[in-house]
């Protein structure tokens, strides 16, 4: 014979569901929510945060393209996005990948990373994206500002990767820097050799702007009347508001 149980009283069966849900029961129930995170790396070049020669000061050129982020972006959506200044030097090597990099991610593999690199940051920079894509981290955006590293010469005297990048990235823009009127920045980037492909990138264009010139290359138009700052953020929006 069933037995009633009394303590399923007051409570009411609900329709295609194998679960009992009581509406005596009012005690709040909590559930884990995953809280959406941005990461992007701003990888400077030579001397762009360290001294590189005797002479002259750390420039910051990587910098002009990162304060354009925070203006495509709300203030709600930007206080989800960790913005990360680094040298091509912070990424090369497993100690300084974990100090610099991986503390940032504190292991969650569903942040969204994005990488902009220049110069030698673009070289190093593209490397990374295929480290973290070993370690199980997805890079969703890379962005090569002028990317620097195949010259031997450049190779002796910086603290790059050997190989040749073999970017590992869900989305991939390519910028060269092809300047109407050259100066010393792009004598310097023809030193050490540009990394210019011929496939590979989603984007790949160049522009009217010096090697140095990062902000310039990373706000030029480079799809219709997008740039590379606009492209990104579109798809850190979408992520933070999916």
């Amino acid at each position: 014979m069933e037995v009633a149980n009394p303590d399923l009283k007051n409570c009411t069966k609900l329709a295609a569901s194998h679960d009992l849900t009581c509406k005596t029961d009012q005690t709040p129930k909590t559930a884990a929510v995953s809280v959406k995170k941005v990461v992007v790396f701003f990888i400077g070049g030579a001397g762009d945060k360290e001294q590189y020669y005797v002479s002259q000061p750390p420039h910051g050129n990587v910098t002009t393209a990162q304060v354009q982020l925070p203006k495509k972006l709300s203030d709600v959506q930007m206080a989800k996005v960790d913005s990360v200044y680094l040298s091509y030097k912070d990424v090369r090597g497993k100690k300084d990948i974990d100090k610099y990099v991986v503390r940032h991610l504190a292991g969650d593999k569903s942040i969204h990373i994005s990488i902009v690199g220049h110069s030698l940051g673009g070289w190093n920079g593209a490397h990374l994206s295929t480290i973290l894509k070993e370690q199980g981290y997805t890079v969703k955006s890379l962005v090569t500002l002028d990317p620097v590293g195949g010259g031997l010469g450049v190779w002796l005297i910086s603290d790059i990767y050997v190989t040749t990048p073999k970017p590992c990235t869900e989305f991939w823009i390519n910028i060269l820097a092809a300047p109407a009127k050259p100066n010393q920045s792009d004598d310097i980037a023809d030193d050490g050799e540009r990394w210019k492909m011929s496939a590979g990138p989603d984007v790949n264009v160049s522009v009217n702007a010096n090697h140095e010139s990062a902000g310039a290359m990373f706000r030029a138009k480079v799809l219709g009347e997008k740039s590379a700052c606009d492209l990104i953020a579109e798809r850190m929006i979408n992520y933070l508001e999916s």
